[in-house]
């Protein structure tokens, strides 16, 4: 350390500076000794202030009393007259210091322990000194007695300390050499010769340890109250297990053996050496006694408080060499396993593993430290050859030699995930495979997926309940398992959907799906009544995934549905197309309005005679923006279907009115015609919802007319003349749509209030009769017209031909695309503008 260099600098400016001062040699000397040890025990000082600040107290106390013990050295080199009183108080703090220093000892018990080791040794050793040294040349004097014993106790109390300090024993080292030497310093300079001119040699060498000591008790003492302490409580063993304090007390005894055989007497001095040391050998071996009877009994309790809580717990608790022998067992391996310790301890512990699981549980215990939250699953041989499935983790425990394994009975575990795993995959009904389970099936095999749909469940529900409902579940459950084979597996996807997967061809699978059709159309017996089901079920072939598997089969299952009751469908391209159109359709028409996408077509009704427009007919298109224009009868259909036919007509008529009322405003003389279905012209509402959208823009009820289709009509007249009748009171037109197409006789057109007959091309288009250049339909029409005062239009002009044939018939109005398509707005406006200008 830094303080070294310093600390031989000081000293040598004393001892040169000394001479031309006025100091003696020796004086000198001493002064260049006592310097070294003044500054560390400042520095000492300084530090332990530091440390009592920080809270370390115990430390703190340690250095306060190594500085202390320096200060008194340095007293004892700069007055040697007061060395017999300062030395022995030097000693004691410094080796009191270094006993408390950390890692040295570790708390006040282990300081005293190591202090009565330091004694014994240092009596034993003293005892030899005096024997065979001392009492060569007589009696010592008691000052030499004293300060030899004192020099002796503390010198090996030093060396004890240093060489068995647990941690850090470098640092503990340093400290415990520096205070020997300083022991031995202050041991020399008591004993200097009282003659005028001491003996160099000794002086240079009290003044050269003191010095040296100092620096050690610096430099170890900075290191120890900085450094880590770690590692368990250790104990210091018996007197006789340790060689380093064994040796002296035999020696000493030897030396006392040789004395006595050679001179026949030791001295009292030796007697009371000896039987002091003898008394600390006794008193050291009782206190190592009771210490080793305290932790025993400590054990002993851990021990028992170990066992009883391992005697209760359900886990096997094993303990096993390294060499994976068993060397301990919990009592709960008897008791849950049947296994005693005869037939465990000292065996291998891979004996009682599976030979399949062999590999997995060795590669367990060679690891045992991995995360304990990973435990290994196993089967292992019960007391009675059952083979029993547990758990285990393997750990390494400290103050254990070997690998503990912690052991659970998983039987009732791994049967509850079988159960939840058959929960999970059956329909808790049915006892059928669920949605899930057929999945799986899917994934993995070819063949054909047959689905199957009851027809009329919903009432059975309504009228019996819901518990004849579950009953008829499991019979059609237990009737479709009785029409499989052994390779194929049913499942029930839903409330009255079941399905099929067969691992059989396009025949087979066909024939199946007729025989679950008869199977499921028997009589049903329930208690109290006989209930009746059909099915409709689709089929398609396993293919591109599970889901699309399951997607094409309900497809399938949908049309048959669609086509009436007890019917087979297979699945193809044009049917899972029109399915996804309509599905599409049904998808985005509530929000068709909404999104901008329906609109108007408009094509004129033409005076035949005049040949200039006198009506338009609105037309609905839906411009979808993936499917195109959707024809006004399947965007209805959709909404017939979806209940949206009221705000569809709304729309419609709302347009209708707003192109008239500006076409009417620029001065063109024109009527407008828009179609309605039945099923929203026959409501109380129609009536009402037509009267505001005319009121709000100021339109004449006789421009405007209501157009119905014959062919929704049907043969009962008597559902349609009121409609009829309440529409022309407010004073809107009505029209018949594609007259002839229907069931609307001649006859009956009587009883139908209309204004308009739009009659069909089939009616026109017909052969001539032999002879005649009218057809013979369209002109009993006409004439039967006049007479009613209904006005006739030809609808589905398209050709020179067809003009002539109406016009020769007696037909004044017509519609069709000789005369252009249904357009936009503006297109024909083109043609009202040739009116206007008439």
């Amino acid at each position: 350390m830094a303080s070294a260099p310093l600390t031989l600098t000081v000293a040598a400016a004393v001892l040169l500076g000394g001479p031309p001062l006025g100091l003696a040699g020796p004086t000198a000397v001493l002064l260049a000794a006592a310097a070294p040890g003044m500054l560390h025990a400042v520095w000492l000082g300084r530090l332990a202030v530091g440390l009592l600040r920080d809270g370390a107290r115990a430390n703190a106390v340690s250095v306060g009393l190594l500085g202390a013990g320096l200060a008194a050295a340095g007293v004892c080199a700069a007055a040697p007259s007061a060395a017999a009183y300062a030395g022995p108080a030097a000693g004691a703090a410094l080796v009191a210091g270094l006993l408390g220093l950390p890692g040295v000892t570790r708390g006040p018990a282990a300081a005293a322990r190591r202090a009565l080791d330091g004694l014994c040794v240092a009596l034993w050793k003293f005892l030899t000194l005096l024997v065979l040294i001392l009492r060569l040349h007589g009696e010592p004097s008691p000052a030499v007695f004293t300060t030899c014993l004192l020099a002796t106790v503390g010198i090996t109390i030093a060396v004890v300390s240093g060489v068995r300090a647990p941690f850090p024993r470098w640092t503990a080292v340093t400290a415990a050499g520096g205070v020997a030497l300083l022991v031995l310093g202050l041991a020399i300079v008591p004993l200097l010769p009282a003659a005028p001119a001491p003996h160099d040699e000794w002086l240079l060498s009290a003044g050269g340890l003191l010095a040296l000591g100092s620096v050690l008790v610096w430099a170890g003492a900075c290191r120890a109250v900085f450094a880590k302490v770690p590692g368990p409580r250790v104990t210091d063993g018996t007197l006789i297990g340790d060689p380093l304090l064994v040796a002296p007390v035999l020696a000493g005894a030897g030396a006392v053996l040789y004395t006595l055989v050679s001179r026949g007497t030791i001295g009292t001095a030796a007697m009371v050496v000896g039987a002091a040391a003898v008394l600390t050998v006794v008193l050291r071996e009782i206190i190592e006694a009771l210490t080793v009877r305290r932790f025993s009994g400590e054990i002993d309790a851990r021990q028992t408080a170990f066992t009883s809580l391992v005697a209760g717990s359900a886990d096997v608790i094993l303990v096993l060499d390294p060499d994976l022998s068993v060397r301990w067992q919990s009592p709960a391996a008897a008791r849950q396993f049947g296994l005693s310790d005869q037939e465990v301890l000292g065996r291998p512990f891979a004996r009682l593993v599976h030979p399949g699981d062999v590999a997995e549980v060795r590669a367990a215990l060679a690891a045992p430290g991995r995360d304990a939250a990973e435990p290994v699953r196993a089967r292992i041989c019960d007391g009675f050859g059952v083979w029993r499935h547990v758990e285990f983790t393997a750990g390494e425990t400290p103050g254990i030699d070997g690998v503990v394994v912690y052991l659970r009975d998983a039987g009732e575990r791994r049967e509850l995930e079988r159960s939840l795993q058959r929960t999970a995959r059956t329909d808790p009904l049915t006892g059928l495979a669920n949605r899930g389970a057929l999945l799986g099936e899917l994934s993995g095999g070819a063949g054909f997926l047959v689905t199957v749909g009851l027809d009329g469940f919903a009432g059975v529900n309504d009228l019996h309940g819901p518990d004849v409902g579950d009953a008829m579940l499991v019979e059609v459950a237990a009737r479709i398992r009785a029409s499989i084979t052994p390779g194929d597996v049913a499942a029930r996807l839903n409330g009255d959907e079941f399905a099929v997967f067969t691992r059989v061809d396009r025949v087979h699978a066909y024939t199946l799906a007729t025989r679950l059709l008869g199977e499921l159309g028997e009589p049903y017996p329930m208690p109290g009544t006989v209930l009746q089901l059909s099915a409709g079920i689709g089929l398609a072939p396993v293919g591109g995934g599970p889901e699309e598997t399951l997607r094409r089969a309900g497809l399938a299952l949908r049309r048959a549905k669609r086509t009436g009751r007890g019917r087979v469908e297979w699945h193809d391209e044009a049917s899972e197309e029109a399915y996804v159109r309509r599905a599409s359709l049904e998808q985005d028409l509530p929000a068709a309005i909404e999104r901008g996408e329906l609109d108007l077509a408009y094509h004129p009704v033409y005076d035949l005679v005049e040949g200039h427009p006198i009506g338009v007919e609105a037309l609905l298109r839906w411009r979808h923006p993936r499917l195109g224009t959707v024809a006004p009868r399947e965007a209805l259909t959709v909404a017939r279907e979806l209940g949206l036919t009221a705000e569809v007509h709304d729309w419609v008529l709302a347009r209708a009115c707003r192109q008239l009322s500006s076409w009417q405003h620029e001065g063109y003389r024109v009527w407008m015609s828009v179609n309605v279905g039945f099923d929203d012209f026959a409501t109380t509402g129609f009536p009402g919802r037509l009267s505001l959208a005319l009121d709000s823009h100021q339109i004449d009820p006789a421009d405007f007319v209501i157009e119905l289709a014959e062919c929704d009509l049907g043969a009962d007249l008597d559902r349609v003349a009121e409609p009829l009748a309440t529409v022309r009171a407010i004073g809107v037109r009505t029209a018949l749509d594609g007259f002839g197409t229907g069931a609307t006789s001649l006859a009956h057109l009587r009883r139908l209030p209309a204004d308009l007959l739009k009659v069909d091309q089939s009616l026109f288009n017909a052969p001539p009769v032999t002879g005649g250049a009218v057809a013979p339909i369209i002109d009993v029409v006409v004439k039967l017209g006049r007479r009613l005062n209904v006005t006739v239009v030809a609808h589905g002009l398209e050709a020179e031909e067809h003009l002539q044939l109406v016009r020769a018939a007696g037909c004044r109005y017509g519609q069709g695309h000789f005369y252009g398509r249904p357009a936009p707005a503006e297109r024909v406006e083109a043609a009202l503008i040739r009116q206007r200008t008439w």
